[in-house]
């Protein structure tokens, strides 16, 4: 249930972030063959040379069996008891207990993934961190297209579509009150959307930025994971309170929908959450045949 991500070491949560959300058998054959996609993904960001890529690999493939063996029983455990609070009804203590449990979620995978990769980040060339900047450009690009574009009409339509589109993958059809209570809560935070996608520029801007200045592998390590476990650091006094001010209204959106719901989607809610936790307890019980 860990979110998806930006950057080097993160290449390995993008991956497994994005494989391990969609529950269903074609997404547990690939998650099983992850490692491949996350070395295609590092190769891809990090321009590696054979040494680089050959010393990566092991290392990959650890991280993933790492992942499998100590964060999927985590997951599927959160999400059985998040099946069994929608049966009977969100709270905002729900809601809060939810987001925290991500946050320390994300953090601990981010943390790990950055120590596992710092032995082979440390041995980047001045030519390969100017293409990891590149790439990092190139794709910020895409995103701010994508998320945040500069005509306001065209970026409040498709923040709004991206948030009743998620609603609707746990509860099914919304109603019409259902879609305008959510669409009230996206105008409400568009500014969240920008200051995000600030906070993630800066964080690309301070990651290779420890790359330059640190060669020493457990150093590195250390001051990477740092960027993921204390985001604090970095974050502005506005990111901080319009973090906060979007999380309260998001648990009192979500208490709203939850008492707005048919027994249908109820239903389909608890269904899909128990779905999901039955993908990642299958997923983990794989950890023998994947040894």
């Amino acid at each position: 249930m860990c979110v998806k991500i930006v950057v080097c070491p993160r290449v390995f949560l993008l991956a497994i972030g994005a494989l391990s959300l969609a529950a269903c058998s074609a997404t547990r054959v690939a998650y099983d063959n992850a490692d491949i996609l996350l070395r295609f993904m590092a190769s891809s960001y990090l321009d590696l040379d054979a040494a680089q890529s050959e010393d990566l690999t092991p290392r990959i493939a650890r991280f993933h069996q790492w992942h499998r063996s100590n964060e999927l029983p985590v997951y599927a455990a959160l999400l059985r008891s998040a099946s069994q609070r929608a049966a009977k009804g969100i709270t905002a203590e729900d809601v809060a207990w939810g987001l925290a449990n991500l946050r320390l979620c994300y953090r601990r995978v981010a943390a790990k993934a950055a120590e596992d990769a710092a032995p082979v980040l440390a041995t980047l060339a001045s030519a390969q961190l100017a293409a990891l900047e590149r790439k990092f450009a190139e794709n910020n690009e895409k995103y701010a297209k994508e998320f945040v574009p500069s005509d306001d009409k065209e970026r409040r339509r498709r923040q709004l579509k991206r948030m009743i589109e998620r609603f609707r993958d746990f509860a099914g059809e919304l109603t019409p009150d259902q879609e305008a209570r959510i669409g009230r809560f996206a105008l409400a935070h568009e500014r969240h959307v920008a200051l995000r996608f600030e906070d993630r520029q800066r964080l690309q801007r301070d990651f290779v930025a420890a790359l330059e200045e640190e060669r020493k592998p457990e150093e590195l390590g250390r001051n990477l994971a740092e960027l993921f476990e204390r985001p604090e650091l970095r974050r502005s006094e506005e990111f901080i309170r319009e973090d906060k001010r979007w999380e309260e209204d998001l648990g009192q959106l979500i208490v709203d929908l939850d008492r707005s719901l048919s027994a249908k989607q109820r239903a389909h809610v608890v269904r899909r959450l128990s779905d999901y936790a039955e993908d990642f307890a299958v997923l983990a019980g794989r950890r023998k045949e994947a040894a």
